[in-house]
């Protein structure tokens, strides 16, 4: 059994999330700490599943989006926050790679690092295409289902909210489908980072 086995088999995504400081109902919903959540969307057991943005996943992936790690650092994490005392060996393959020192490392040149850049952002263009678009979907449900029956009637916030933001979340799909690589990074840079 590996360090991922392992941690999996022992701490369950909501034992994860609360002990990094979320907060989850009996029912097992609570607010996605991956996006601007105010009403719980996050479903939390023995894995997680966000109904809104769609993220998902287990406790090691729960723990390297939420503190930025690699999935093998986010294991680690766990073993040490919750003294698990998994040994974490290196792997033999790594080892046979270290004890050769006399050999160079093949540097990539300035093609392959374009195309690698290139390669991340267009993975990371196309997620977050799909995470805007259900988003919008959301939005469309919400001005439906939560539309005032009349003039007088006060506003529910997820009716608000669809018709505050619909028409830049538009724009963004738009831009991340049809921008040039430049539109794209700026985007990756200023509104993505948020």
């Amino acid at each position: 059994m590996n360090i991922f086995q392992e941690v999996k088999a022992r701490v369950t995504a909501r034992q994860a999330a609360e002990r990094y400081g979320l907060r989850v109902r009996r029912n097992g919903m609570a607010c996605c700490p991956f996006h601007n959540d105010k009403h719980p969307s996050l479903k939390i057991d023995q894995n997680y599943y966000c109904f809104a943005c769609g993220a998902k996943g287990d406790a090691v992936n729960y723990v390297a989006v939420l503190f930025g790690l690699s999935q093998f650092e986010a294991a680690k994490k766990i073993n040490e926050d919750f003294a698990m005392g998994i040994s974490i060996a290196q792997p033999e393959v790594k080892r046979k790679q270290n004890s050769g020192a006399g050999k160079k490392e093949k540097v990539p040149t300035k093609e392959e690092r374009i195309q690698f850049v290139q390669k991340k952002i267009d993975g990371w263009a196309k997620d977050a295409k799909n995470v805007l678009l259900r988003y919008l979907r959301w939005m469309e449900f919400w001005k439906e289902f939560y539309k005032p029956e009349s003039t007088e009637e006060e506003w529910h916030p997820l009716f608000a909210e669809a018709l505050q933001n619909e028409s830049k979340i538009s724009y963004l799909v738009d831009m991340l489908m049809f921008g040039t690589n430049e539109e794209i990074m700026d985007f990756s840079r200023t509104e993505g980072r948020r």
